[in-house]
C-alpha cells in the first residue's frame, strides 16, 4: 500500500524545474532532493499521500489545476476557479493539518503558507488568495476553516525579491554541485524530522574541522 501511494503521488520522483515550493522551504533539502535524494520514510509517505488524497476529493469538478511560470519559477496552485465562474480568477490552496482548530487563527498562519500564497499572487497579478484548512484530528469530527488572504502590492513585490535571491542561491548550488549552507536557508522546525539532517550535520562538522 505504501509503495502504491508513493507511486501514485510520485513521492520518490524528482521534479523538473524550480518550483515555488522549492524556494519556500529549506534550500539545502531542495538541493539534496535533486542531487542525492533519499527515499521518503513511511511516515512521510502517509502524511503526503493523505494530504494529496484529501485534496483530490475536495477539489470541485469545475475547478482547474493549471501550471504557471514566471522568472523561471514554476507554480501550480491546488486549484483555480476560472474567470467564467467569478469576476476574476480565484486561487485556492488546500491544507491539511493534525493540529487542533485553535492552532491557527486569523493572523497566525505558518510563514511558509503566507510566503507561498504571496508568491502565487505575484505570479498571477492578484492580491487575494483563498485558503481552506482541513483539521483532520479535530474532535468530534474534522473541520474546515476557510478565509481569503488579502495582500498589499509592496509586500508581494518584497516577497518576490526574496524568492529570486533564494533562487540564485539554489541555482548556484546546483551549478557548483555544492549544497546551500546547512541551517541557513530554512525554518528551525524543518530540521527536526528532516531525512537529510545527518548529511547537514556532517557538512558542518567537516567545515568546523578544516
Amino acid at each position: 500500500i505504501l509503495n502504491t501511494l508513493s507511486e501514485k503521488y510520485k513521492l520518490s520522483q524528482k521534479r523538473e524545474g524550480i518550483h515555488l515550493s522549492t524556494l519556500i522551504y529549506c534550500l539545502t533539502r531542495s538541493f539534496f532532493d535533486q542531487t542525492a535524494p533519499i527515499l521518503p520514510t513511511d511516515e512521510e509517505v502517509m502524511q503526503f499521500s493523505t494530504g494529496y488524497g484529501l485534496q483530490d476529493l475536495m477539489t470541485p469538478k469545475q475547478a482547474e489545476t493549471p501550471t504557471f511560470e514566471k522568472d523561471g519559477i514554476v507554480y501550480r496552485p491546488d486549484f483555480v476557479f476560472p474567470v467564467s465562474l467569478n469576476s476574476q480568477e480565484a486561487l485556492v490552496e488546500l491544507k491539511t493539518t493534525r493540529s487542533g482548530v485553535k492552532r491557527y487563527v486569523e493572523g497566525s498562519l505558518p510563514d511558509t503558507w503566507i510566503e507561498y500564497t504571496m508568491g502565487g499572487c505575484y505570479i498571477r497579478g492578484l492580491t487575494t488568495y483563498n485558503l481552506s484548512v482541513l483539521y483532520v484530528s479535530e474532535r468530534p469530527s474534522p473541520k474546515i476553516v476557510s478565509e481569503t488572504l488579502i495582500f498589499e502590492q509592496p509586500e508581494l513585490e518584497e516577497n518576490w525579491i526574496r524568492l529570486l535571491a533564494r533562487k540564485a542561491v539554489y541555482e548556484k548550488g546546483l551549478k557548483e554541485n555544492t549544497p546551500p549552507t546547512p541551517f541557513s536557508y530554512c525554518k528551525d522546525w524543518e530540521c527536526k524530522s528532516c531525512r537529510y539532517r545527518m548529511m547537514c550535520d556532517a557538512i558542518v562538522q567537516v567545515k568546523e574541522a578544516s
